[in-house]
């Protein structure tokens, strides 16, 4: 259901921020694919959050929130609902300085670019593995981001988050249950801020495996075209997703402008012009193969997100 005039006006008087009516989702991924939302909200601070999730909760409304839109496939026609962006909410910052340690404090809208360099440039070992990731903190640490035998899993000592009462609540590394390409965090919680512990490092060192995690990636994915990063998750470390279906003869393979990338067989690419629709059939042609002569079943590590919400 559509959000009606009056619920627009409320939320755009209610939350300190950008509020935008109708605007198309391609404007926030990675893709540059969705149709438009009925409404969306990037709060400035904490506070707009937590009086925006409260609202939405206690009038029962649809939303979704959404980080930086890296691995987000949207609907054609758009979304019925809130999506609200935590953009806004940035920050870096060393809290603890050990000997050979130090703690590391970071919004959910700091990009995770931004952090990885950052980190290297203090001499602080951990994160050059992720360099070339896109998309924001707090994404990383919802999806588990990783990269290279590294993810945020193996870093998280600390995560704060709010709940649809806008409480904030706190998880150290022991309540974290962190899987492949999943952390498990209290359902409809929005990522605050999360603590990495780093140790100490050579510069000279840190920079050299950033550089070469940046031409591994130059070298083997497709970082200038519209994409959603890797499209299904590595069934096992033997059997990539990407090599099953490069193996099968996908590369190049299109429905419409929605493309298997030349490089790697594991991103779908946007040649200009792809829908929704289009990126979904070409991910079932490759689903069906791989299950009919592999006998492995794909899951989808891209967020497929449709009308309305899943908890709608």
């Amino acid at each position: 259901m559509s959000l009606s005039p009056d619920r627009i006006r409320q939320i755009q008087e209610l939350v300190v921020g950008r509020a935008r009516v109708a605007v198309p989702l391609s404007r926030y991924t990675s893709f540059r694919i969705g149709g438009p939302a009925d409404l969306v909200v990037e709060p400035a601070d904490a506070q707009g959050l937590a009086a925006l999730l409260r609202y939405v909760d206690e009038n029962r409304l649809s939303f979704l929130l959404l980080g930086a839109g890296t691995n987000v496939l949207f609907h054609d026609d758009g979304f019925r609902g809130v999506v609200i962006r935590t953009c806004s909410l940035g920050g870096f910052r060393v809290n603890e300085n050990g000997f050979d340690y130090a703690r590391v404090t970071v919004g959910a809208g700091t990009p995770l670019p931004y952090v990885v360099n950052q980190t290297a440039r203090l001499g602080l070992d951990g994160m050059a593995q992720l360099w070339g990731i896109p998309g924001s903190f707090g994404g990383a640490v919802v999806t588990n981001a990783g990269a290279g035998g590294s993810c945020m899993g193996d870093l998280l000592i600390h995560v704060k988050l709010m709940t649809l009462s806008g409480a904030e609540i706190s998880l150290d590394a022991g309540d974290l249950d962190s899987r492949y390409r999943r952390m498990k965090l209290p359902q409809s919680a929005a990522v605050l801020e999360g603590t990495v512990r780093l140790r100490r490092g050579d510069t000279d060192v840190i920079n050299q495996a950033i550089e070469q995690a940046r031409t591994r990636r130059r070298a083997t994915q497709p970082i200038n075209r519209p994409s959603a990063g890797c499209v299904f998750k590595n069934p096992s470390p033997d059997k990539p997703a990407g090599m099953l279906i490069d193996r099968l003869g996908f590369k190049g393979e299109g429905v419409g402008d929605a493309q298997v990338s030349e490089l790697h067989a594991n991103f779908i690419i946007n040649r200009g012009r792809a829908t929704a629709a289009q990126v979904l059939e070409l991910i079932e042609r490759i689903r069906s193969r791989v299950r009919s002569e592999e006998g492995i079943e794909l899951e989808l590590e891209v967020s497929v997100i449709g009308v309305e919400p899943d908890h709608a």
